[in-house]
């Protein structure tokens, strides 16, 4: 029973926790955070198009991520091409954990809610412990050295440096540091949110079967 648990309490969490990183990928969110950021200032190319083609790229609409602006220049210079296809290859690992920590989490949940209400709700009550511990350690770190916490994103993730891009390149000024920033506290914000939620719904429903 303890190793259902267990499992349930880790795959649970890394689901939400890729669901809300995915709002990162649409082509909405990139909408909404028009004008925010001092590089959107230099935009001199079609943002919403630009937008769309990276986006579309990162979630399987376009095979290539290269197209050219209106007076012919590519917009976007291969080292940014090569790093897209590295992020590509990154999200569409992410997605299979989440679709697999999804499946396991559900189906262990719907055995252990068959087996044992109490142990159910006992295990989603605690299930806040470790994405607390996550979320103090990730969000002290870009609160307080963003640039740092960024640096060593890259560097677990990516075996090049092709990430360390020219601040008047596509990427750079549609997706600015500050972007990051932004979108990473958001997601750990909504993250711990849904935590607390998980942690209240179970309680109350605790309170019901004893």
């Amino acid at each position: 029973m303890k190793i259902y648990k267990l499992i349930i309490t880790i795959t649970i969490p890394i689901f939400i926790l890729m669901l809300f990183a995915s709002i990162l990928t649409t082509k909405q969110y990139l909408l909404v955070s028009k004008g925010l950021y001092e590089s959107h200032n230099d935009i001199t190319f079609d943002h919403d198009l630009a937008s769309d083609k990276i986006m579309g790229y990162l979630n399987y609409r376009y095979d290539e991520l290269q197209y050219d602006f209106e007076d012919g220049s590519p917009a976007f210079r291969q080292i940014e091409i090569d790093h897209m296809e590295d992020v590509k290859d990154l999200y569409t690992g992410l997605r299979l954990v989440a679709l697999g920590s999804l499946i396991i989490g559900v189906s262990l949940s719907i055995f252990l809610y068959k087996k044992d209400k109490k142990e159910f709700y006992s295990t989603y009550k605690s299930m806040y412990l470790w994405p607390m511990f996550f979320v103090i350690f990730v969000g002290g770190y870009v609160l307080i050295d963003f640039g740092a916490a960024f640096t060593a994103f890259h560097g677990i993730f990516f075996r090049n440096d092709d990430w360390q891009l020219f601040t008047s390149d596509t990427l750079i000024q549609i997706l600015p540091i500050n972007f990051w920033m932004v979108s990473g506290i958001i997601i750990l914000l909504s993250f711990s949110g849904s935590m607390v939620g998980i942690y209240y719904w179970a309680t109350k429903s605790l309170r019901k079967i004893r």
